[in-house]
């Protein structure tokens, strides 16, 4: 059995977080085995029962931020007392801005260290000092690291640049939880009190990149086109609450309290998805967004930025608008394409490399058939 340290889970149940724990429910155990550092030990990270129920461990660290000097202290140790336990370390990232795990790991010389970008642009302005950190980390990379993963491509381009080859590793899905479900539908709308409305679906977390504020513009329009919608935003703030007090003082001010529902952070977001109508994602950036699979998984109208990576769209449910246009352009195009025949379109997401399974089979192909001589691992 090869084992591997995972970084990037978080309390928030994000994409990110969703990708991690799909592939880890899909292991064969026999030959890998995910074990977590949770580097915002102040906080449970998502779905960290169900991990520990499997068997695998979670590491604490407390986060870099409230006491950096006990956060790399803690690193030091757990490596120290793990030393050739883990022939793999994998740091799932949105950005360059903390490269530690990969460069204490190869000091400890974990074999493999593989850095997995899942971003395409910065959450932050980047200052003088952010810079100088990137350079640095930069260095410290090209020094440790073994293997660059990412999402997509435009994700591997904006994180490693372009003359640094990379893997690309999908964000894939269990496609038969999304699959279209007229029953289950009917169910979720009944339960939500959502008959005989047009329902516009939002999944992410409360944060500038997500672009809500730009949402709540488009929806306003959309439901005074169509006086019967209604707006579901899964997801929540996870920290900083300014970002989602904004949005729903904005939802107040425009009057639509009635037309948007929070739902905050959920588990089933596939049951959520088939009581949409469509799904909308306005984003300023994205590496490859998961949920935009996920919606074409469930048969949903997709409308996506068009700053977010092509890639997604791998279905003819996908459409791409300019965030220069304006919300009423968006809602326009929205009401265009109202009437659809929901399908099923399974197989062509399986078909284009989205499936859980077969994406995870060759994660761990990677794993189990290392050069192990070269990379002085133990089988």
């Amino acid at each position: 059995m090869i084992k591997v340290l995972q970084i990037g889970m978080t309390r928030n149940i994000g994409g990110l977080e969703t990708y991690l724990m799909q592939q880890f429910n899909h292991l064969d155990y026999n030959k890998v085995k995910y074990d977590f550092v949770n580097i915002t030990g102040e906080y449970d990270i998502a779905f960290s029962d169900e991990i520990k129920s499997k068997g695998s461990k979670i590491y604490n660290v407390i986060s870099r931020h409230s006491n950096p000097l006990l956060h790399y202290y803690q690193w030091i140790k757990i490596l120290f007392e793990n030393k050739g336990k883990y022939a793999a370390i994998v740091l799932n990232s949105n950005s360059l801005e903390y490269v530690f795990p990969i460069f204490i790991a190869k000091i400890f010389k974990i074999p493999v260290r593989i850095m997995h970008s899942h971003n395409t642009s910065w959450e932050h302005k980047i200052g003088f000092g952010r810079k100088c950190l990137l350079k640095i980390n930069r260095i410290l990379l090209n020094f440790s690291v073994t293997d660059y993963w990412a999402c997509s491509r435009a994700a591997g381009i904006w994180m490693f640049g372009e003359n640094k080859s990379f893997r690309i590793v999908h964000n894939a899905i269990e496609v038969q939880k999304y699959k279209y479900n007229s029953v289950k539908r009917n169910e979720i709308r009944k339960i939500l009190k959502l008959k005989g409305k047009y329902v516009v679906g939002h999944v992410g977390r409360f944060t500038y990149q997500k672009n809500h504020d730009f949402l709540i513009d488009i929806f306003k329009e959309v439901s005074d086109i169509e006086p019967n919608a209604v707006l579901l935003l899964v997801g929540d703030a996870v920290g900083d609450l300014s970002y989602i007090n904004n949005i729903k003082d904005k939802v107040k001010k425009l009057k639509i309290e009635d037309k948007v529902k929070f739902l905050g952070m959920r588990k089933d977001v596939p049951e959520i998805m088939q009581a949409m109508d469509c799904f909308v994602l306005p984003s300023h950036f994205e590496g490859l967004p998961l949920v935009g699979i996920e919606a074409q998984a469930a048969g949903l109208k997709c409308f996506f930025s068009d700053v977010i990576t092509e890639e997604v769209g791998i279905t003819n449910l996908s459409q791409f608008i300019s965030l220069k246009d304006s919300a009423k352009k968006w809602a326009k195009k929205i009401i265009e394409n109202k009437d659809y025949i929901r399908e099923d379109t399974s197989n062509k997401i399986k078909n284009a490399g989205y499936e859980i399974r077969k994406e995870t089979e060759k994660v761990e192909d990677f794993f189990f058939n290392i050069k192990f001589n070269d990379r002085n691992l133990v089988k």
